[in-house]
């Protein structure tokens, strides 16, 4: 779990991660050993050390994604609670049976201590003055998992990247949970690192890439490819046919942190006159276009079920431009 810790980590642009604001001397620096040690300190795994399984039961009720799941026909729905009580920890919903291939909702959070203020001079000095303190707690989206098992993909609702089942559209009820889960054990932030471009737009309606000039990039990608449908859009990105046409150079996606604020200091960061003039000289500046011919070719190069959904997307495309249902 170390391992996998330090691997996520290797993916931050702008923000270090410093430490574990429940367990201070716990960093990435610690060896396994020094590990076990600390999870001993621990008298009972809790959920973020705070929630029983009870409370998270309750918690999926209340916020309606147990009463939704159970509405679109998943009975029984199984909840399972993991974590080691110190770095891991994971929600679990099963339909049916516990089976890896029955799961519909799997959500891992990560707790940490983020260096903020000194890094943020890496994009514009200015950026600096606008945060007094220097670090900030916050609750890190280390993997979700919504999907339907049952359901089928489709011309009209075809697999984005790394979609195994279609999605069940019930981001809107998770993500005020985890904000939830966050100001209950006080951190200051939700983070994501999207791993795709759709996982960034699909967060954007809580989220602002904590780099401006990316969040101005996003923007400009949208406003300019905004004919396309996300799959086709998110897929495209992901094997290199993404064009800035303002540099004439094809734009690989390494977005870095998208950060959902909860405290006063990092909304005022967000707000701040800085971070809209760097954010709107980024998205004046840039502009995008697919290079489908490039796109085509590139998708040899994807795994066999992987490079079915690409070209079948394609096809689609080049049947009739407006018949791919955007997400």
């Amino acid at each position: 779990m170390l391992t996998r810790l330090k691997a996520k980590a290797q993916k931050l642009e702008w923000l270090q991660f410093l430490g574990h604001d429940r367990v201070p001397g716990f960093t990435l620096d610690i060896t396994p050993e020094e590990l076990q040690v600390e999870l001993a300190k621990i008298p009972a795994p809790l959920f973020l050390g705070r929630y029983t399984e009870d409370e998270i039961r309750v918690k999926l009720e209340r916020n309606n994604i147990l009463p939704e799941l159970r509405r679109m026909g998943f009975e029984p729905v199984i909840l399972k609670v993991e974590t080691d009580g110190l770095v891991e920890h994971r929600i679990l919903v099963h339909t049916g049976e516990v089976s890896y291939n029955k799961v519909i909702l799997e959500l891992k959070l990560r707790e940490g201590v983020f260096k903020v203020r000194e890094t943020i001079s890496q994009i514009h000095s200015e950026l600096q003055s606008i945060l007094r303190s220097d670090t900030f707690p916050m609750l890190w989206i280390d993997w979700l998992l919504l999907q339907n098992p049952r359901a089928q993909f489709s011309a009209e609702r075809p697999s984005l990247p790394d979609q195994k089942y279609p999605g069940l559209g019930l981001l809107n009820l998770v993500v005020p949970l985890i904000g939830e889960f966050a100001q209950e054990t006080h951190k200051q932030a939700v983070l994501d690192i999207p791993e795709h471009f759709h996982g960034a737009l699909f967060y954007s309606k809580w989220m602002k890439f904590f780099n401006p000039e990316m969040q101005g990039k996003m923007q400009a990608i949208l406003r300019d490819l905004a004919g396309y449908p996300v799959a086709l859009l998110s897929w495209a990105i992901r094997v290199g046919g993404l064009l800035n046409i303002s540099g004439n150079v094809y734009e690989d996606w390494k977005p870095g942190e998208q950060i959902y604020p909860l405290s006063q200091e990092l909304e005022d960061y967000f707000n701040s006159a800085i971070y809209s003039e760097l954010m709107q000289r980024a998205f004046e500046e840039n502009h995008y276009q697919l290079d489908l011919l490039r796109v085509k070719s590139r998708a040899r190069f994807l795994e066999p079920e992987e490079r079915s959904s690409l070209e079948a997307i394609l096809q689609t495309w080049d049947k009739d431009n407006s018949s791919v249902k955007s997400y």
